[in-house]
């Protein structure tokens, strides 16, 4: 049995990333197909990264160590440019990506590297975990792709 994003957020340390989402969002963020997530843990910032498919937006919310919290929202349609970047890709394995690069207007880069994570919270090195993680990461940038306007 896999653990949710909502699962992984309620561990100490993590759970002020959650109530963040769920104040900002409601609930709904973790359970509608509407919206994908996944966070990004590092020493100075808990980052959790929401695309809204019906509203077409990313939004990034952030925690710092003192507990600061930084929302920013920005549109899909706007991206200029989206680069997944693979370690040692396998046809075969079917390697999931590692880091994301999105350009949007202005030359403003998002850079999401969810292995960060794995450094920050042990936890995340079990391979279920990882599994999710990387699943996770692969659904939110099939959930971007899916609101850009071609």
């Amino acid at each position: 049995m896999s653990m949710s994003v909502s699962e992984r957020l309620n561990t100490p340390g993590v759970e002020n990333l959650r109530q963040a989402a769920v104040l900002e969002f409601t609930e709904e963020v973790f359970e509608s197909d509407q919206f994908r997530s996944l966070e990004v843990l590092t020493s100075d910032q808990h980052q959790l990264y929401i695309v809204n498919r019906n509203d077409r937006t990313l939004t990034i919310l952030s925690i710092d160590p003192a507990m600061n919290v930084t929302k920013e929202t920005l549109f899909t349609d706007r991206i200029i440019s989206m680069k997944e970047h693979f370690q040692e890709y396998s046809l075969v394995d079917n390697t999931p990506p590692k880091k994301l690069e999105v350009i949007f207007p202005g030359g403003h880069v998002v850079a999401i590297e969810p292995r960060l994570t794995i450094s920050q919270e042990k936890s995340y090195q079990d391979p279920e975990i990882l599994n999710q993680m990387n699943e996770d990461f692969e659904m939110l940038i099939a959930a971007l792709k899916s609101t850009l306007i071609l």
